[in-house]
């Protein structure tokens, strides 16, 4: 939606956006889609510098809060424990600054309601004060696979393959390089388990943060198991009041993370899956739990190394500088972990780590970390095969950097392709053969489109890249797309179809496929049928309830070359490494 496009309501959304932005970031640009919150509508937000500083106060459209929403007074939240402790005149003052847009109120849920659901967008957090809810991935877990049996060749001179693209799960097709996951990260303290994604939160547990603090989607579905009782809370809260002034906040959610999820968290890690449990309890009473905003360089490269760190919760850029300017090696986020390569050398760091949202950090200090890879030379060793392959693609990075001194090179993004899909346009005759093959060959859902940017005679249609920046990876709320040691961006069986990885491309070459959804069949213990739902467009009438996965260009993997290309009756498709390809054109002029 374009800001001249924007609704009253959008409006002010964008202004409180912008207000926090003002006030916590350090690091621009900023790109972040985020919803509206009275109609839903997703804003897009490009800060490119800093937001002019305004007196105003960023007011909500009305009937912004829940139909249940129940205001509290200055005196209503001192009767909580976790604001006992801020002084009277601070929380005065705060809800009188957020007078327009009341920044918490209460919920109460019944057994059974659903308090949040994954994928959805929102920008508040949870507090449960009494009560119990289940916290659980609604997603099937499976990943979008084509089958590359090729069916009869029809079309143009018969050349358009025929596939099927269908869910499958990692047990059935165990992919190079597949994660060994034993738990999936939804949250700084909740990890579900894969075979049995489903966990219970009790009183003072907190949930959503990320999407409080990041507007990313809901990481998981939450529903009440018990009559519930539960505080909602904006990001001013969370992170001015309760974050920044109540010790008894900070100490009750450390001791929880310390007590019931390092253990899951650090086992989540295959390469630490054999931790023994009297070495995490030493571990958990010597962590450092560290919180980084927007822009904090978290460690330098050149630095000494000194603690290894696990990301609980945000993303982080790793990247490497040289004389030429900045080398983007990757994106981690939740579950993920860095800073092992200059303590197994016990040397300095080869990158700089900055954080690019509110990060939650577990920092393992130096003497731990000699002691555990000491006692544990199995997972030395796979830390040294996992660092091993760290460096072997940032050098298949730092190989495809490009050297191509040309300006539209560069304006189009085309630096930071490994792999596009050009059409020339002097042989081209625009017959789309090349598009009807790839929608042919994936179930009618084309992973290409006939437009996009042009250099000299090629058209770069749109189609995955293959990113060495894949800004895609920034935002996922359960870390189920990756890039591959081989660079390869893929999507993980846990994806929940929120879709913001492909509002993340700038490009937009990743698509939402739609698949029918099953449940259990009462009538055959083990059996699925089809899911269905009301129709609101057809009262009376259901439809086939339908699960959404994300999907990148596969580059018909297993196949000689991709059908788009091998459809092509002119040769003027072609698929292309960027830095050579034009490289080569640059040399012939």
């Amino acid at each position: 939606m374009t800001e001249s496009a924007l609704k009253p309501c959008c409006e002010a959304t964008r202004a409180e956006m912008l207000h926090h932005i003002r006030e916590f970031y350090t690091s621009f640009p900023v790109i972040r889609d985020v919803p509206c919150r009275v109609c839903r509508q997703i804003i897009q937000l490009r800060v490119y510098e800093t937001p002019p500083i305004t007196t105003a106060t960023p007011a909500a459209a009305s009937g912004g809060l829940p139909a249940d929403a129940e205001l509290l007074s200055v005196d209503a939240l001192l009767q909580y424990d976790i604001f006992a402790d801020i002084p009277r005149d601070v929380i005065a003052k705060h809800l009188e600054r957020y007078e327009a847009q009341p920044p918490i109120w209460r919920r109460r849920f019944s057994a059974g309601d659903i308090i949040c659901r994954e994928g959805d967008y929102g920008s508040t957090a949870f507090y449960i004060v009494n009560g119990t809810a289940d916290v659980y991935l609604e997603a099937r877990m499976a990943h979008a696979k084509s089958d590359k049996r090729e069916g009869r060749g029809r079309g143009i001179f018969g050349l358009v393959r025929t596939f099927t693209t269908g869910l499958v799960a990692a047990s059935a097709d165990q992919r190079v390089e597949e994660r060994v996951r034993r738990s999936i990260a939804v949250g700084a303290a909740i990890h579900l388990d894969y075979d049995h994604p489903v966990a219970e939160l009790g009183a003072g547990e907190l949930f959503g943060e990320m999407t409080c603090l990041s507007f990313y989607p809901r990481s998981a579905t939450v529903r009440a198991t018990t009559d519930c009782e539960v505080l909602e809370l904006l990001r001013s809260v969370l992170q001015d009041l309760l974050q920044k002034r109540s010790k008894i906040f900070k100490q009750r959610l450390d001791t929880t993370y310390r007590t019931r999820a390092l253990d899951t968290h650090l086992r989540s890690v295959p390469v630490f899956a054999d931790l023994t449990a009297d070495f995490i309890d030493h571990l958990r009473a010597h962590v450092e739990l560290r919180t980084c905003e927007p822009g904090d360089v978290i460690c330098q490269q050149g630095d000494p190394a000194d603690s290894l760190y696990l990301i609980r919760l945000g993303f982080v850029k790793v990247s490497q500088h040289f004389p030429g300017g900045e080398l983007v090696l990757g994106y981690l986020g939740h579950g993920e972990y860095f800073g092992e390569m200059g303590l197994l050398v016990g040397g300095t760091r080869n990158a700089t780590c900055v954080a690019l949202d509110h990060v939650e950090l577990v920092q393992i200090n130096k003497a731990d970390f000699d002691l555990m890879v000491g006692r544990f030379p199995e997972i030395k060793a796979k830390l040294e095969a996992e660092a091993a392959a760290r460096v072997q693609a940032g050098h298949l990075l730092e190989e495809r950097a490009p050297s191509v001194p040309l300006g539209d090179f560069l304006a189009q993004g085309l630096m930071d392709a490994q792999n596009v899909l050009l059409l020339d346009l002097d042989k081209c005759t625009r017959c789309d053969e090349c598009v009807r093959a790839c929608a042919a060959a994936h179930d009618g859902v084309t992973r290409l489109v006939r437009e996009g940017l042009r250099y000299d005679k090629f058209l770069v249609a749109t189609s995955c890249r293959q990113c060495a920046d894949p800004l895609c990876m920034i935002g996922c709320p359960v870390g189920s797309i990756r890039r591959r040691n081989s660079l390869e961006v893929i999507i993980e069986d846990w994806c929940i179809g929120c879709g913001k990885c492909a509002n993340q491309c700038p490009y937009g070459n990743i698509n939402m496929h739609e698949f029918p959804a099953l449940r259990d069949d009462p009538q055959r213990v083990g059996h699925k049928i089809l899911a269905y739902e009301d129709d609101p467009e057809h009262p009376g009438q259901q439809r086939v309830v339908l699960d959404k996965k994300a999907l990148t260009c596969d580059l018909c993997l297993g196949l000689d070359e991709p059908s788009c290309v091998y459809a092509c009756p002119h040769d003027a498709a072609l698929r292309v490494e960027p830095k050579h390809f034009f490289g080569s054109q640059m040399h012939r002029t």
